[in-house]
């Protein structure tokens, strides 16, 4: 009888022993390697508060505004030394990061999952968070074998398709074309077809998007700022002007254009209508009055007269990029 009852005693401790065990093993297994803790040390996100702001963005550089802004809001960081190297490559998990502060409510004390949310992203990783709640949300699938690669830099479809899909409002417009390099039958065309619908991309003059380019941090931020504020009734593009070759001559809308006049040419705003333009590399406004038609270039959303444009730029850059917004409209 002692000897039975033994028997079963050995048999069940086995048995606990053996499920704790795997319990453990399996547990152990969701967190990160020795290899991956490594990997993730090198890629730390941009985290450091930075109370006297970014160091190595300064007024007339490419993001100034979008940059600061975000900034400003506790979306983006500085590293330790309180730079933010915009032109540097972002990866998929600080992009994804990024995202989340802007358009997402994630949840810091989230429910841990009782395994990784892909092979490659162990459960107690800084990024693990994201990811987990990105996926549970749509808005990222990973790739086909299970990876996330979050340390790989992130290309201009990615960022627009991970982007679009973290906003509860996102619908997909129609659109008859998109640009040179979208075709309207790629796996991306409806992601670019809204942000071509808010503005959110830098456009060359042969209308190009260039929707395979990696993403340096700086051009990131950009399209993140500029669907915040597209929200808020602003649109974006390239500005440019036009003064003493057409002085004098009549606008489409009767008035005689005056280059030291503060007015402007839009291709569809009802004439009257009065636009705050303002610079993206520098803050700096104006107002103008739209009495004309133009400009008609790819990307070239609005075209000032020269007073108006020196107003915000020097005459010498030609081209920049703004954001415009209508403050008042006609009556009639």
């Amino acid at each position: 009888m002692i000897k039975k009852i033994s028997t079963i005693l050995a048999t069940a401790i086995l048995s606990f022993t053996f499920v704790v065990s795997f319990s453990m093993a399996h547990h152990i297994g969701q967190l990160a390697t020795a290899e991956e803790a490594e990997q993730t040390a090198e890629n730390q996100p941009a985290d450091t508060l930075c109370p006297n702001g970014l160091v190595d963005i300064h007024e007339e550089d490419y993001h100034y505004i979008a940059i600061n802004d975000l900034f400003s809001k506790g979306i983006l960081n500085g590293y330790e030394d309180c730079s933010f190297k915009a032109e540097n490559p972002i990866n998929r998990a600080e992009a994804l990061k990024i995202i989340a502060e802007a358009f997402t409510p994630f949840v810091e004390e989230y429910v841990v999952p009782d395994k990784r949310p892909f092979q490659d992203v162990p459960l107690d990783a800084w990024h693990a968070k994201y990811i987990v709640q990105a996926k549970e949300k749509g808005m990222t699938n990973g790739y086909e074998n299970d990876t996330f690669r979050p340390w790989e830099t992130i290309n201009l479809a990615e960022s627009l398709k991970m982007t679009t899909q973290s906003l509860n409002n996102y619908i997909e417009p129609y659109a008859e074309e998109l640009f040179a390099d979208v075709p309207l039958d790629t796996w991306f065309s409806g992601y670019f077809a809204y942000a071509k619908a808010r503005d959110l991309l830098n456009i060359s003059a042969e209308n190009k998007a260039f929707p395979e380019q990696e993403m340096s941090r700086g051009y990131f931020a950009e399209i993140i700022y500029r669907l915040k504020r597209s929200f808020e009734g602003y649109d974006f593009g390239k500005a440019t002007f036009y003064g003493a070759a057409v002085q004098g001559h009549n606008t489409a809308s009767g008035k005689t254009f005056d280059m030291y006049e503060m007015t402007a040419a839009h291709k569809t705003l009802p004439f009257g209508s009065i636009v705050e333009v303002t610079n993206l590399a520098n803050g700096k406004s104006v107002e103008v009055e739209i009495t004309d038609r133009g400009p008609y270039g790819p990307g070239r959303v609005i075209d000032l007269t020269s007073s108006a444009f020196d107003a915000i730029s020097s005459l010498s850059r030609g081209v920049i990029y703004v954001e415009y917004k209508v403050i008042s409209e006609p009556v009639n």
